[in-house]
């Protein structure tokens, strides 16, 4: 009669919670392993951040506009903290298919580390050394905690065994082994108790903790540190500054946000999860591709020459119609076009591609450039070093171009080429060629959905079409006619206008909206069209209850 191995193999399992409980506990630890041990590595890894970055290139464009229309700029640390729960998840779900024989969680947990691998790896090959040595401790770290929380069975457990000794398996009838393992489970009891699990797994979930905080103060510290520097420098005066701001630029709107935007309100958008965190000292800026003579700079070569100060409003693309993905700032910088004289760019070369330090490509026409536009490699904003988080220690400012094609932050090279021979990274995946920024306006106050009582009330806003200008903005109210608004002093035709409105407003619901026309006479597209391939058009209309 054969034996019921099953059920002695079930004597000495784990029970499932406790096993999922261990395996989280181990994927978590592996996890927090390999991003402390990526800190000791050149340019300080993080596989967290390898496979987000490889998430966000492959995923449809129209998940991503969805996500940063309903969570903005939390999508990316949602996207950390969706890969840390995939992670912990996997794990459990390891622990729990692998209770009875812990020995196979070993391979499930190599098989991850070599998915991940997969997917963060990029296809560079100076990064396969690197990220193969992160997963690699991860994955060590994973099997070490687990193999803690969870010794392997041997196979003598799962052999039936009296006290005298193994009993052969024709031996017993289906009765004795059923009694022979009540009797062994109550004797030997399980191979792991529930208390040196719960146990381990406490002090192992601490230490990852004191993990995971490690890794966030030393990342912390290295932005501080390049702060550090960045407080240090010195930035020259410029050889070409910018207008003094007229007054009248802020209408007097309460609630409504400056004409310049402070440099902590700016709005950020990245395709990488984190902000490249740059030595300059050891950053150059490369001129490159179809040019006679190519250069390089270092970062006190770029200080030294001469340079222009522009008040430039920037815009992203994937701002949708009302939206705050928009921002106005004082930039200084080396003029584009002085840069590209001295290298004598060839006859052939069409295409301007911005490359970052992460490997971000941007592009435009070079031909873009031959309307006299303030572009610039900017280094400064508002007055002080470009901050981290928007592209120090250089980055493109294009006016007019939406981010894109134009805004390559922590740049590291410029080179001129054609569209054949490289395609940047937003147009490989569909998005329009012509990346000119549309008319928009927006209503700033009040904010719609929310409750005003009756009476003057004081509304405002901006609108922008950059390198053309704002010549008339224009309200309407539940559809009646439409009220020319008071337009605040210019800034220039490269940045946005405030504007401001007395309504007498009644009791009841009442829907607000608004339009403009730019200094050529064009009138702002009204009708709908979603972000994706080239921007958002529509009216913005809010709507807003009178007590």
């Amino acid at each position: 009669m054969s034996t019921d191995t099953g059920l002695l193999a079930s004597a000495d399992a784990l029970p499932p919670r406790r096993a999922a409980l261990a395996g989280a506990v181990a994927a978590l630890a592996g996890l927090v392993a390999a991003e402390v041990f990526g800190l000791i590595l050149p340019g300080r890894p993080s596989a967290v951040t390898m496979v987000a970055d490889r998430v966000i290139a492959w995923a449809p464009d129209s998940l991503r506009e969805w996500l940063i229309g309903a969570v903005g700029t939390l999508d990316k640390p949602l996207l950390a903290g969706g890969i840390v729960v995939a992670v912990v998840g996997g794990g459990a779900v390891v622990g729990a298919l692998t209770r009875a024989r812990p020995e196979r969680a070993w391979w499930w947990f190599a098989a991850a580390g070599v998915l991940g691998f997969l997917v963060a790896w990029d296809g560079n090959s100076a990064d396969l050394l690197t990220l193969a040595l992160v997963i690699a401790v991860g994955v060590t770290a994973a099997v070490l905690v687990w193999g803690r929380l969870v010794p392997a069975s041997s196979p003598a457990s799962r052999e039936p065994a009296y006290a005298g000794g193994t009993v052969e398996r024709g031996a017993l009838d289906r009765s004795t082994v059923e009694r022979r393992t009540v009797d062994q489970s109550t004797v030997e009891r399980s191979t792991v108790e529930r208390r040196t699990v719960l146990r381990a797994a406490a002090v192992i979930g601490g230490l990852t903790v004191v993990g995971l905080g490690v890794v966030a103060l030393t990342r912390r510290g290295s932005s501080a540190a390049v702060d550090a520097v960045r407080a240090a420098l010195r930035l020259p005066a410029p050889t070409d500054p910018a207008a003094a701001l007229p007054a009248g630029i802020d209408p007097p709107v309460p609630g409504l946000a400056l004409a310049v935007t402070p440099n902590a309100d700016f709005y950020q958008i990245d395709v990488s999860l984190s902000a490249p965190v740059v030595d300059v000292e050891q950053w150059r800026l490369s001129i490159t591709g179809r040019v006679a003579t190519p250069r390089t700079l270092s970062y006190a070569d770029l200080l030294a020459l001469p340079s222009i100060e522009r008040h430039i409003t920037l815009t992203c693309v994937s701002n949708p119609v009302g939206g705050d993905l928009v921002g106005t700032a004082r930039w200084q910088g080396v003029r584009l076009t002085d840069l590209l004289e001295s290298v004598g760019v060839r006859d052939d070369a069409e295409l301007l591609v911005g490359r970052s330090v992460d490997g971000f490509t941007a592009g435009f026409p070079r031909s873009i450039l031959g309307d006299g536009r303030d572009a610039m490699v900017a280094y400064a904003m508002n007055g002080e070093p470009l901050p981290v988080k928007h592209g120090f220690p250089a980055r493109l400012v294009v006016p007019g171009l939406y981010g894109y094609v134009s805004a390559t932050k922590w740049l590291e090279e410029i080179q001129l080429t054609t569209i054949a021979d490289d395609v940047p990274f937003w147009l490989s995946r569909g998005w329009a060629q012509d990346g000119s920024i549309e008319a928009a306006s927006r209503i700033d106050v009040p904010r719609t959905g929310v409750r005003i009582p009756a009476g003057r009330t004081a509304v405002g806003g901006r609108a922008w079409h950059q390198h053309t200008g704002v010549g008339a903005v224009e309200l309407s109210v539940d559809g009646g006619p439409w009220t020319e608004v008071t337009l605040a002093a210019p800034i220039g035709t490269d940045s946005w206008r405030l504007w401001s409105w007395e309504w007498d407003a009644g009791p009841g619901r009442h829907e607000l909206r608004v339009r403009m026309r730019d200094l050529d006479g064009g009138a702002q597209d009204e009708s709908e069209r979603p972000v994706f391939p080239g921007a958002s058009s529509g009216l913005h209309t809010i709507s807003v209850e009178v007590a």
